[in-house]
């Protein structure tokens, strides 16, 4: 259909060259062959072909290189024909001058000269015969690849990036810096393409989502007096190297961890790995331990995470000190001579170290009262008597 459309496209020109005052010559006719094609010329087809991270995923405010590969979707060139072969029948304007001499009938003068100019048209048969043959290499021009900032950084883009050939491909990599919160960002790719001839051709606007998240955690598994493994886990959707765990502080007395770096290498993501510490001379107190690793180039800290040393001294001197307690409730209750205080003894010893005071006290009221209340009767008893 757009061959026949040309066809007619071309035939219509030729006619209206053919209406001027002036024939259609060999070298016109090569001008109106470049002027109309059969078809309209072919463009080439680029698009994104595929993208790489590197490191995978990117940790808040990380540095690293986004690769983008294109591709010339065109298998090969197109060869396109052009065979035009038609008459052509156009009114043809001849111009005829004629010179008339007229003699003077007086006078000395020479005869006058009359000059005439008859135009006449008449119509003249063409054929056109076209036999050619039109050669497009389909290659894409880069004349400009970026990535728009916004919530990324972008340290680089491309202007005249080279030309890709029919099912070609090319790599154009960025440098880019992830924003410092965690979350899901699109990267909005841009390419302006041109074919060989300067022409615009379809461009590429293309989005690349981007998930930027990713840390290390630590967790204590067992705690002892001379022994602290911790497991370190990864988080994050990509895997991390030179990992180290150390021991950065401690107000434990006399604290001292073997070694105070403990390596682990690399730990895959969702995989966690065992870092052990020998403890000596672990008092009271605690230590703080962190993580130091690599996201691609990029250096990283956990969060630091403080344990806690159990201390056996501590828990003993508490027990002597309950034990004291109520060795001293015990002689406080035994002081009484009465046999409430040797009922309150046995309640006493059952309670918390500090209500044997109390019961003390009851035990040596409780007597004087009654002392106070048989005098006060036989007092009573004296008078009535009198």
């Amino acid at each position: 259909m757009n061959k026949l459309k040309a066809v007619f496209f071309c035939l219509l020109s030729v006619l209206v060259l053919f209406s001027s005052a002036n024939l259609v010559f060999a070298d016109e006719v090569d001008d109106l062959l470049e002027r109309c094609a059969v078809a309209p010329d072919p463009k080439p087809s680029a698009m994104v072909y595929d993208y790489e991270f590197s490191p995978e995923t990117l940790m808040p405010g990380d540095v690293g290189v986004l690769t983008i590969t294109l591709k010339n979707m065109q298998d090969k060139p197109i060869e396109k024909d052009v065979d035009i072969k038609d008459e052509i029948v156009g009114n043809y304007t001849i111009k005829e001058e004629t010179t008339k001499e007229i003699e003077r009938t007086s006078g000395s003068q020479g005869p006058i000269r009359e000059h005439t100019i008859e135009e006449k048209i008449e119509p003249v048969t063409r054929t056109i015969d076209i036999d050619a043959e039109t050669r497009f290499t389909m290659d894409a021009y880069i004349k400009e690849a970026y990535i728009a900032e916004n919530d990324f950084k972008v340290y680089n883009r491309y202007v005249s990036a080279g030309v890709i050939g029919p099912n070609e491909k090319v790599d154009l990599a960025f440098k880019i810096k992830a924003p410092f919160e965690e979350g899901i960002y699109m990267l909005k790719f841009i390419v302006d393409i041109e074919d060989m001839d300067g022409k615009s051709s379809k461009g590429i606007r293309y989005y690349i989502p981007v998930i930027v998240e990713g840390t290390l955690n630590i967790l204590p598994l067992e705690v002892s007096q001379h022994e602290i493994r911790l497991e370190v886990i990864n988080e994050g959707l990509s895997d991390v190297n030179s990992v180290y765990v150390l021991a950065v502080g401690s107000n434990a007395s006399g604290a001292e961890c073997q070694p105070e770096k403990v390596y682990i290498g690399s730990i895959k993501s969702g995989d966690s790995a065992t870092a052990v510490f020998k403890v000596n001379n672990a008092e009271e107190g605690g230590i703080k331990f962190k993580a130091v690793y690599k996201n691609g180039i990029n250096k990283h800290e956990s969060k630091p995470i403080y344990v806690r040393m159990p201390c056996s001294a501590e828990e003993g001197r508490g027990e002597s000190l309950l034990e004291e307690q109520s060795e001293t409730s015990f002689e406080a209750l035994t002081a009484s001579q009465t046999s409430a205080t040797s009922s309150s003894l046995t309640s006493a010893s059952k309670l918390p170290p500090g209500f044997g005071a109390v019961f003390a006290f009851a035990g040596l009221l409780v007597p004087g009262i009654v002392y106070l209340f048989l005098r006060k009767r036989k007092g009573k008893r004296k008078r009535k008597s009198e």
